[in-house]
């Protein structure tokens, strides 16, 4: 009678614990995270709705359906979130996961209140594991996140701590699996996962926030426990007391009062990102502005990609030294002619062939890639686009055809913007099927007198850096980059074009650049 009074007595231990989690500690978590879509704001305010569903579950067992389903819905945001940032940012994909891996938590709470049997695992080991997701995935990450984003802000995020975080991301489910399927598993998991929490331990003293210092000393004794427990060294109920009461009140608790009060803010820059509004048909072509009427009723159109290179002037970056050959090419582009030469990488040259049945049907990113198409001529055309309908400012098109089979190869409308410091980026949408590609490039020196565009972030807060697919006008951050590098070389402008996936160069592109008038004296001298 005694031993069943003393498991009443635990598993309402646990209860509170996990009801401290739902009830309480998820609101400050949404405060922290601090997103402002409708999505999320709906999670936020719907809360006290599905806590209390969540809680009167203990009595009425079919009530855990409405949190699981609430659960999954904060999953469903989280991978949303991920997509959306397209995992560039380590700091984001901490918080996203840590709403990914809720639903799990869900699930076994879901199966503790109907006394299923998942894996093996019911009563007492469900509800743990449910607790698990509630707590260690779930404000582990999001710590861990928010940290990121402080080191951002004071210190840039270190290498080791990237990697740490990395094994993290994955470890709160490599622990579940281990804990399923294999002991070893599960030690080695527990043995990466600790390591991961120390060192984010070690980055949070640099914060000097006595209540987020408070948190990771608390946290350094829920591993040894952990450690221990997974070793076997200790047991279940020495476990349920002393490891979750340090976790839920120590760990979390003073960890959600530190953050709240260093309040660190995302630096994920896509709400400050002006996009095209434009979105394309199935085929693209040279025609695509002017046959939707996007071109503007003027007697007077841009001849180049910028109207000055003055506006690009920032502490590191002086248009006075860019050779004045190039400065005039970009904003004069229509009177130069080029040639282009790419270069596949031979891994991907077989879905080259296949991608270019498909963009010379639509016109659009048609890169040569045929042996013909080695040397391909460019003819280049330039109008100015109604900013209204773009939504985008002082927005210009620039149409790219091969001069001999008067197919284009690129069809794309320039534009600029300016981040919250003052940092202007060149702004290129590309229309596509459904709606487009827009690549954000930043400019710097390159060489004496070159320049060098690319859209590889530099992981600053007002970084806009980057390449963004819009589908039925929502965006999402793509694992592409493209690097453009020009300079003066035997009295013409030449440039270097590299695109990559997944970090890996891809496509390389190779131009020459003249006048057009030296272009044809040369060409008659031949």
């Amino acid at each position: 009678m005694e031993g069943r009074t003393n498991i009443l007595d635990t598993l309402t231990f646990l209860k509170v614990i996990l009801c401290l989690s739902i009830a309480i500690y998820l609101p400050i978590y949404f405060r922290l995270v601090g997103d402002r879509s409708r999505f999320f704001l709906l999670l936020k305010k719907s809360h006290p709705l599905f806590a209390a569903a969540a809680v009167a579950s203990f009595f009425i067992s079919a009530l855990s359906f409405a949190w699981l389903g609430y659960c999954l819905l904060i999953g469903v945001y989280g991978a949303l979130r991920f997509f959306e940032r397209g995992g560039f940012y380590l700091e984001e994909s901490l918080i996203d996961f840590s709403m990914i891996y809720l639903p799990i938590g869900g699930i076994w709470f879901t199966v503790y209140q109907h006394e299923w049997n998942l894996f093996g695992f019911t009563g007492m080991l469900a509800l743990l594991t449910a607790i698990h997701f509630h707590y260690s995935s779930l404000f582990g990450l999001l710590f861990s996140g928010l940290l990121g984003r402080w080191l951002k802000d004071n210190h840039g995020i270190p290498r080791v701590y990237k990697a740490a975080m990395l094994i993290f991301i994955l470890s709160p489910l490599a622990v579940a699996i281990g804990i399923t399927y294999s002991r070893a598993i599960e030690i080695a998991a527990v043995l990466l996962f600790a390591a991961a929490l120390y060192t984010y331990c070690l980055y949070s003293f640099k914060t000097k926030k006595v209540s987020v210092m408070l948190s990771s000393v608390a946290l350094l004794f829920t591993m040894l426990l952990s450690a221990l427990y997974a070793l076997r060294l200790v047991d279940i109920p020495f476990m349920v007391y002393f490891h979750w009461l340090v976790n839920a009140l120590l760990f979390t608790g003073f960890g959600l009062v530190g953050y709240s009060q260093l309040k660190p803010e995302s630096h994920f820059p896509l709400a400050a990102i002006p996009f095209s509004a434009i979105a394309g048909q199935g085929r693209i072509g040279t025609d695509f502005f002017s046959r939707n009427a996007f071109v503007a009723n003027t007697a007077t159109h841009p001849a180049g990609m910028v109207d000055s290179m003055a506006d690009f002037a920032r502490s590191d970056f002086s248009p006075g030294k860019i050779s004045p050959r190039i400065a005039d090419f970009y904003i004069n582009t229509i009177g130069y002619d080029m040639d282009v030469q790419p270069r596949w990488r031979r891994f991907f040259y077989p879905v080259a062939r296949l991608y270019k049945k498909l963009s010379i049907v639509m016109e659009q990113m048609n890169f040569p890639i045929l042996e013909e198409e080695f040397h391909t001529e460019i003819d280049s055309q330039m109008v100015k686009l109604v900013d209204r309908k773009d939504s985008r400012e002082n927005v210009r098109a620039w149409v790219r055809s091969d001069k001999r089979t008067r197919k284009a190869i690129y069809v794309a409308a320039y534009s600029t913007h300016v981040n919250a410091v003052g940092e202007r980026f060149y702004n290129v949408f590309f229309p596509l099927p459904f709606g487009g590609m827009t690549s954000v490039l930043r400019i710097s020196h390159y060489g004496e007198e070159g320049v060098t565009l690319t859209s590889f972030s530099e992981e600053k807060r007002a970084d806009h850096n980057g390449v963004y697919l819009t589908l039925w006008q929502k965006c999402f951050r793509i694992p592409i980059n493209e690097t453009i590098d020009v300079w003066t070389e035997d009295g013409c402008i030449k440039a270097y074009h590299a695109s990559y996936l997944f970090g890996v160069r891809v496509l390389e592109l190779d131009y020459i650049i003249r006048p057009k008038q030296t272009a044809i004296t040369s060409r008659k001298s031949m």
